[in-house]
């Protein structure tokens, strides 16, 4: 059964909804940094920066670049899932951040 909020009808609406605590800012520059682990329940987060960045998805190893990681735009905001994996603590847990030249902030939004 799906946990989606419903509507009149009783009918799923596909939208997941902020996970209560699962907000994080990942301050950054020109040197990666990396998020908190991101709960093991969760599949899908919401990512926006202010300013121009690079990210990678990973385990506490991760370390995003600038050469191979991908591109955020700023003031975009971005829903990304962790992997494919049905057994969600089994995807990526943690975000690194990178960005060419400027400081920012990466804001990160846990999603159920």
């Amino acid at each position: 059964m799906s946990k989606q909020p419903r509507d009149d009808g009783n009918d799923p609406i596909p939208v997941l909804g902020l996970r209560q605590g699962g907000g994080h800012q990942v301050p950054f520059t020109d040197t990666a940094n990396t998020s908190p682990q991101i709960s093991a329940s969760v599949r899908v987060i919401t990512l926006h920066s202010n300013v121009d960045c690079f990210i990678e998805t990973g385990d506490s190893t991760v370390t995003a670049n600038t050469t191979q990681g991908h591109f955020l735009p700023a003031s975009i905001p971005f829903d990304i899932s962790l992997g494919a994996d049905n057994e969600a603590a089994k995807n990526a847990r943690f975000v690194s951040v990178v960005s060419t030249s400027a400081e920012g902030i990466l804001h990160i939004s846990e999603r159920e």
